[in-house]
């Protein structure tokens, strides 16, 4: 079985993401927009695990990394060709799904919480920067690594959030 990844898919991007506090953690949240070509769900339904990487950075207002590290959130998902079903993990839940709608739970960042609320100054102003991008399959049976950035013409998909400080985050507290 052989995969080709001939196209190029529409312009994908992300939504601003949207930050709160869950508990003492900086939450954030985001959706990728118009994610999936047919050339994407070929391979998904071939029963390849497709890994989609979020990359979420804190940033001072002034471009300089704030006192946190990159912070890296991971969802995959796999088709058991014997069974039919769609195993979809997010890193904080994992769905076993026939439906293909399920699909969306891989493009959305929903409420993950990334940073402790002590890394931010009570005077300093915050972004929360986030990008997405596919890792590097393997097709188990050739063994050939296909780079799936492809389908996005190589370039992530990247958003940034509002300006928000210490006091506005605290204010958007959600007991988790």
């Amino acid at each position: 079985m052989g995969i080709f990844i001939p196209g190029v898919n529409q312009q994908v991007s992300l939504l601003d993401p949207f930050v709160e506090l869950r508990g003492d953690r900086i939450a954030v949240s985001t959706a990728l927009q118009k994610p999936l070509s047919t050339d994407l769900l070929k391979i998904i339904d071939s029963g390849t695990p497709v890994t989609l990487t979020y990359v979420c950075r804190l940033r001072t207002s002034t471009d300089n990394p704030a006192a946190a590290p990159d912070t890296m959130v991971s969802h995959r998902v796999v088709k058991d060709l014997a069974s039919g079903t769609y195993e979809i993990d997010t890193g904080t839940r994992k769905i076993l799904t026939s439906r293909i709608t399920e699909y969306s739970l891989l493009f959305r960042l929903e409420t993950v919480p990334l940073w402790n609320i002590n890394v931010l100054s009570n005077s300093g102003f915050y972004y929360v920067e986030v990008s997405a991008r596919f890792e590097p399959i393997v097709i188990h049976a050739t063994g050939e690594r296909y780079d799936l950035m492809a389908l996005w013409s190589y370039r992530p998909p990247t958003a940034r959030s509002k300006l928000f400080n210490r006091f506005i985050v605290e204010r958007r507290r959600v007991e988790p």
